[in-house]
């Protein structure tokens, strides 16, 4: 038997074998392993784990703070609620039910009054913002394909709607562990399934290049209570067609900096995503092109450069820099 425990306020995850740590913490010990994160955890007789120490990322330990945030907030409302993380399963007969420990899933199960219940999936993205013409900006969030079609396969199998609430990572204060604004901003899974799938169909065929969504502000209600959503939000046609262009726009934008890069550095298929993403330390050593894609993800750089090499502009070969094709870039 192994057991896991996670501590985001202290940030350290702890493997163990046996029973619950809990009934024998004071007959254990923890050593410390020179030159690293980690401590061995020793009962009277042996080793029997270990804790990893600084384990979690900021927006990790940003987002298991704003499921508490939201726990606070249905406290407060007193409304009755199931914390289900990561324990949701659906059915053993649907497919992939054994492989899909790491499919997104909501957090909460809740009751409201005179609505009926609801699931809640909270989320930590960080808003992005971009200007438009005539001191204009379009605002956004950035949500990948998968967790939007694997919630709103969740609301079908059970017939329960499925709210996204998501906090602005933006606002997030990583030495006091806390964010300032204790607000929400929440919609519903079907709304914004039903505008990906208008997005697909604008964008036409090159819609299977989109990994994440740029899903507008405008869709979702701010709110730290939730009785104050609003349940009959429409899709807006001028944000559907504004979003579309934006999406299109950076894929020939993604194209052209990968472009830039290869033909100005070495870089390799594994890291260049990251790279241009910013997930990397914005250390000027590693690329002068450091976060210049820094409004998206890895995901939606290689599904343009994974693209580019099928197309044989782009010449991968395992363990070598990528290089272009001497036919050079299409159009």
């Amino acid at each position: 038997m192994a057991e896991i425990t996670r501590n985001s306020k202290e940030n350290y995850l702890e493997i163990y074998e046996g029973f619950h740590k809990s009934k024998f913490r004071d007959e254990m010990e923890y050593i410390p392993v020179q030159n690293s994160e980690y401590d061995l955890i020793k009962d009277k007789k042996k080793i029997t784990g270990v804790k990893l120490n600084n384990f979690f990322e900021t927006i990790e330990l940003a987002s298991y703070h704003a499921e508490n945030e939201m726990k606070k907030i249905l406290e407060r409302r007193q409304y009755k609620s199931l914390y289900t993380g990561s324990f949701l399963q659906i059915s053993e007969q649907r497919q992939g039910f054994h492989l899909n420990i790491g499919n997104s899933r909501p957090d909460f199960l809740v009751k409201i009054p005179s609505i009926g219940k609801i699931f809640i999936d909270v989320k930590c993205r960080k808003m992005f913002e971009v200007a438009l013409k005539e001191e204009e900006s379009f605002k956004f969030f950035s949500l990948n394909k998968d967790e939007i079609i694997e919630l709103n396969d969740i609301q079908k199998d059970i017939d329960i709607p499925v709210w996204i609430a998501i906090k602005d990572f933006t606002n997030y204060k990583k030495d006091k562990n806390t964010f300032p604004d204790n607000k929400f901003y929440i919609a519903p899974v079907s709304l914004i399934y039903k505008f990906i799938k208008r997005l697909n169909s604008k964008a036409g065929k090159r819609n299977g290049l989109f990994y994440s969504y740029k899903i507008p502000v405008e869709l979702f209600t701010c709110t730290n209570t939730i009785s104050s959503l609003d349940f009959d939000k429409k899709l807006d046609r001028d944000q559907l067609k504004l979003s579309t262009n934006l999406m299109l726009n950076s894929l020939d934008e993604i194209k052209s900096v990968i472009t830039e890069v290869l033909s100005k550095e070495k870089t390799y298929k594994t890291y260049l995503p990251y790279i241009l993403s910013g997930y990397y330390s914005a250390d000027s050593k590693i690329s002068k092109f450091v976060g210049a894609l820094s409004y998206l993800t890895p995901q939606d750089i290689n599904s343009v450069l994974w693209t580019m090499i099928a197309d044989k502009e782009v010449i991968y070969t395992k363990g070598k820099p990528l290089e272009i094709s001497k036919e050079g870039i299409k159009k």
